[in-house]
């Protein structure tokens, strides 16, 4: 009994009996960025090897984007209306059927299909909003942290393993690895993970006057920090979107890395992040405000991303990427608090999915701009821009003067 106390403790559950659905949520969530990270190295060498060139690889990374794009609200009010576990189950379906698609890819044709049922890829969103509802409010920023923990553990050990399953099983059974390895989660979910949330009735009530209601989005939106804190994350994900697609092209064309390289890279990025949602995020909430917290992790993103515009080897890449990652996690945790925290709890999983939605949003657009600089600017183009956008980001944190309500009470 102690040592589910203790359990619930460490994950802020509000209540020891939400210890176990907890445990079970960072499982699934652990398990879910495995997958998709060991699927990650190989992507670009996967699509090569149909025959895609670096256009077409910022095509499907778009694609892969609006389809998201889709999905995020459609869960969100999925969520709040109908549980958190029905939301869960789908996107797991969903997931691991993409990975199987992936890894059956004959032609440019299946290739793309294969990303469609990613219109469901969104568990950390689920798991998001089971964390919102099953932690207290003063532990909420820490239990959020603690979920990120546990996808940077997924994240640490995705890459390595895909870049060096990739010699055994080859890039195709790379992906269904992934795809079988996601229907893991679905089974313990089916008969562990509660099938309601706190506060879900009341949303039920309001989500069947008209279900998904593009309307209830843009209700949540009139909250201020909702909308303040909503523009900083179209910001900061069109900056990060930019890197990131451009970075796969990058990778193996400019600084010639191989799938281990990238595997070993992005696991460094994965370390990181656990350590950072570990020790940083709370050691920094103790001594700054939130709002300081997500201007300072922009700064330093405009001095990283200014240095990659100077990078020339891997060696460059690594030392960036160290300094990054700290900043780039601290941010998502920390902004992912502010609006769940600033927001009542019955459309707090819509208010997730808005989040996601936004940086979504950012992928459609990022990888055609960031095709655009690679091909005529090159690695200096891409980072100076990145940081341009983050400059725009720390000023915009402060002039909109992003900050959590003090009360939980305010009606929509």
């Amino acid at each position: 009994m102690k040592f589910w106390e203790s359990i619930g403790a460490f994950y802020g559950a509000k209540d020891p009996s939400y210890a176990w659905p907890l445990a079970l949520v960072h499982l699934n969530i652990t398990l879910y960025a495995l997958t998709f990270w060991l699927t990650r190295p190989v992507m670009p060498f996967l699509t090569t090897q149909l025959g895609a060139d670096a256009v077409v690889f910022g095509y499907l990374q778009t694609v892969f984007s609006f389809v998201q794009l889709l999905g995020a609200p459609i869960i969100g009010r999925l969520c709040d209306t109908q549980g958190a576990k029905i939301a869960l189950q789908m996107c797991q379906l969903a997931t691991g059927l993409s990975y199987i698609l992936l890894g059956s890819a004959w032609n440019i044709p299946v290739l793309f299909a294969s990303q469609l049922p990613t219109v469901l890829m969104q568990s950390m969103h689920c798991s998001q909003a089971f964390v919102t509802d099953f932690s207290s409010d003063e532990s909420r920023s820490s239990a959020l942290g603690r979920l990120s923990l546990s996808y940077a553990v997924g994240m640490a050990l995705g890459p390595m393993l895909g870049g060096l399953l990739s010699d055994v099983i080859g890039y195709h059974g790379v992906a269904w690895l992934a795809g079988a390895l996601m229907f893991v989660p679905f089974l313990a979910n089916m008969y562990s993970l509660p099938a309601h949330r706190p506060g879900m009735e009341k949303a039920k009530g309001e989500g069947e006057k008209g279900g998904l209601q593009v309307a209830e989005c843009l209700k949540v939106l009139k909250i201020p920090t909702c909308r303040n804190l909503t523009v900083f994350m179209l910001m900061t994900g069109l900056a990060g979107q930019i890197y990131h697609s451009t970075f796969s092209m990058a990778g193996p064309s400019f600084f010639k890395l191989t799938a281990k390289d990238l595997g070993m890279f992005q696991t460094m990025s994965g370390v990181i992040g656990l350590i950072s949602n570990t020790f940083v995020v709370g050691a920094l909430e103790k001594a700054l405000s939130q709002r300081s917290i997500i201007t300072l992790g922009a700064s330093i993103l405009v001095c990283t991303f200014t240095a990659y515009s100077f990078a020339t080897s891997f060696e460059h890449l690594l030392v960036i990427g160290f300094v990054s990652a700290f900043p780039s996690m601290a941010m998502y945790t920390t902004v992912t608090s502010m609006v769940t925290r600033g927001t009542p709890r019955e459309v707090s999983a819509t208010v997730i999915g808005l989040g996601h939605a936004a940086r979504s949003l950012c992928g459609i657009v990022a990888p055609t701009i960031g095709g655009y600089l690679y091909k005529d600017q090159g690695v200096p183009g891409v980072g100076f821009t990145c940081a341009a956008i983050m400059v725009a980001a720390a000023v915009w944190s402060q002039v909109s003067q992003v900050t959590v309500p003090s009360a939980k009470s305010k009606e929509l």
